[in-house]
C-alpha cells in the first residue's frame, strides 16, 4: 500500500491530515516529511499549513480548498476518537439557536491551549482559544460545554424561547444533576445562577 492510498483510506478527501498523527509502516519522520513534500509536488496532496495536509478533489476552479473550520475542529475539538474541546462564546450561542448573530471569529475552549486566552489565525479564519476550566474528555464534554454556555449567556438575556432551547438541550444531551454539581464548582457563580433562572437545571436527569 502506498502512502497516498494509506492516507486516502485513513482520512478521506478534503479532511485535515496532521503529520504528527501519521504512522505508516514504522517509517521515520524525516522519510514521511520527504514523501509528503513529494506528494504535494505532484498535486496529489495539498499543504494547508504547518503540519496540516489534505487530499484535494478536482473542481472547475482547480484543486479543492480545505475548510479552516475543519482544521480548527481537528486541532482543538476532536481528533476523531478523543474529544478535547468545544465551541464556546458567540459561536456556541449561534450554534444552539440562542443568538442570530453570525460571529466572524470562532471561539473554542480546549485542552490544547495553555493560555487563558489567545487569538490566532487558522488559514483565513480568526479563532479565539481559551484553556478549558476542566480537562475535557469524551465523558464530560457535553456537561462542560453546557456549563460554559450558561456562563456565556448575557445577563437579562433569557426569554421564554431561549429558556425552552436550554431546557430541551439539557434533556437531549442527557446531562445529569450529579454532573452539574460536580463540575459547576469550577465555574463562576453566574453559571449556576443562569442555570436556575433558565429553569434548565430542573430538566436535568437524576
Amino acid at each position: 500500500m502506498s502512502l497516498l492510498t494509506y492516507l486516502t483510506e485513513t482520512y478521506g478527501v478534503n479532511e485535515p491530515i496532521l503529520s504528527s498523527e501519521i504512522s505508516y509502516k514504522n517509517y521515520s519522520k524525516p522519510w514521511l516529511a520527504k514523501e509528503l513534500a513529494r506528494l504535494c509536488g505532484t498535486g496529489e496532496l495539498c499543504r494547508f499549513g504547518r503540519g496540516v495536509y489534505y487530499i484535494p478533489t478536482t473542481t472547475p476552479f482547480g484543486p479543492s480548498v480545505l475548510s479552516p473550520q475543519k482544521v480548527v475542529e481537528k486541532l482543538y475539538i476532536s481528533n476523531g476518537t478523543s474529544v478535547n474541546g468545544f465551541y464556546s462564546g458567540q459561536t456556541a450561542l449561534n450554534i444552539f439557536g440562542l443568538s442570530s448573530q453570525m460571529p466572524n471569529t470562532l471561539e473554542v475552549c480546549t485542552n490544547n491551549e495553555p493560555s487563558n486566552r489567545r487569538n490566532i489565525k487558522v488559514g483565513n479564519q480568526s479563532v479565539i482559544l481559551r484553556r478549558s476550566r476542566v480537562t475535557v474528555t469524551n465523558e464530560n464534554s457535553k456537561v462542560l460545554r453546557f456549563l460554559e454556555l450558561m456562563n456565556d449567556i448575557p445577563e437579562d438575556y433569557l426569554d421564554d424561547e431561549r429558556k425552552n432551547i436550554l431546557q430541551k438541550l439539557i434533556v437531549d444531551e442527557g446531562i445529569t444533576k450529579e454532573q452539574i454539581l460536580r463540575y459547576s464548582k469550577s465555574y463562576p457563580d453566574k453559571t449556576f445562577r443562569i442555570l436556575v433562572e433558565s429553569e434548565a437545571i430542573y430538566y436535568a436527569a437524576q
